[in-house]
């Protein structure tokens, strides 16, 4: 049927590659079609075995891809509107994956779909160093040094809030913390039970920085009470207010994807918060597991990596249009560094940053 089989169907075995083939949509198109338009929000990727094609936003060509890729796969699992358009430059043979099938094939534990979120995360990563080596280009030319903040600046901190330091948390439900948020949506309450094992129960007092910008980060977080702040140095011993979060809020998720990530923003607790933390090793463990756990974790990961990547661009964009505005690309930096729904929101300047801004 085909000259070749792409390189997301080489480890399935002839019975999971006939059950594969049962799920997706053969498409044939000719040269100029429009497949998927910028804006849309339909939940489909698309498999290209022959032929090519070109991505697009609005006049201007992004890149192409040929026989073996992949395009629009995040559609899957966000819902989100296409940041794309797709056009066929020849006549292509496609395969079209909605989310139903997705899902179904989730749920039978079948690889093809956790072979679909490897992929994901692996141009995750790849758009996290792009978009990230483009925030330190462009803070090079500006008032802004992504460097760890100095000792006075901690000294100031706690000063206001307290010098910090981990605490017991107490008895905490991972369960019920993990299935309050968007990320794990969908999740089976068993895997759910399982996943949530995985991580370690954590409580911080105020004035304790959780992530520290400039420094390797090797740990993330959930919230499941108190509050923090969001933080972004400036020169000297200057720092600026980005967000305040709090319950179901996800900290330093990018360390988790790539070997010595600096953090890209400062988080302290303002006010005593518990939660759950989750470390380098144990990610790479459970993530790259070929079952519903893995599944929930790599699913959970795209959906808000997804997110943090588009509230960077959408402020980088902003940056370039408000003559290169210093807040939009300190926005950029911290929506790196977290998921929750108040980031980019403006707030109160906290009183131990009034005189450092």
């Amino acid at each position: 049927m085909y000259d070749f089989f792409p390189p997301i169907f080489e480890q399935l075995t002839p019975r999971d590659r006939e059950v594969a083939f049962q799920r997706l949509q053969p498409i044939a198109v000719a040269a100029g079609t429009r497949l998927i338009e910028e804006g849309d929000t339909d939940p489909s990727l698309v498999i290209v075995m022959r032929g090519e094609l070109d991505i697009v936003t609005g006049d201007t060509k992004l890149g192409k891809a040929g026989a073996g890729d992949i395009v629009g796969e995040m559609a899957l699992f966000m819902q989100s509107m296409r940041s794309a358009s797709v056009v066929a430059r020849a006549d292509c043979q496609l395969m079209l994956l909605d989310r139903p099938n997705y899902e179904w094939l989730r749920h039978v534990e079948h690889p093809l779909a956790f072979s679909v979120e490897l992929h994901a995360l692996t141009t995750l990563a790849d758009r996290l160093r792009h978009t990230g080596d483009r925030i330190a280009a462009l803070a090079e030319g500006t008032d802004i040094a992504h460097v760890a903040p100095p000792a006075g600046f901690f000294d100031r901190v706690a000063s206001a809030l307290g010098s910090g330091g981990l605490m017991y948390p107490g008895k905490l439900d991972g369960k019920a913390i993990l299935g309050a948020m968007a990320l794990f949506a969908g999740v089976e309450p068993s895997v759910l039970e399982e996943v949530s094992g995985h991580f370690v129960p954590m409580g911080a007092r105020r004035g304790h920085f959780l992530c520290t910008e400039g420094e390797t980060g090797n740990d993330m977080y959930v919230l499941a009470s108190g509050s923090v702040d969001v933080l972004v140095a400036t020169h000297g011993d200057k720092a600026e207010h980005v967000a305040e979060l709090g319950p179901g809020a996800a900290l330093g998720m990018c360390s988790l994807m790539q070997d010595h990530h600096p953090r890209m923003a400062s988080v302290v607790v303002k006010e005593k918060v518990t939660g759950l933390t989750m470390d380098r090793i144990t990610w790479a463990e459970q993530s790259n597991r070929y079952d519903k756990v893995g599944s929930a974790l790599r699913v959970a990961m795209i959906r808000a990596l997804g997110k943090q990547l588009a509230f960077a661009n959408g402020e980088l964009a902003l940056h370039d249009m408000q003559a290169k505005s210093r807040s939009a690309l300190m926005r950029a930096g911290a929506g790196m560094e977290a998921y929750g729904g108040a980031l980019g929101h403006e707030d109160e300047v906290p009183s131990y940053l009034q005189g450092m801004e």
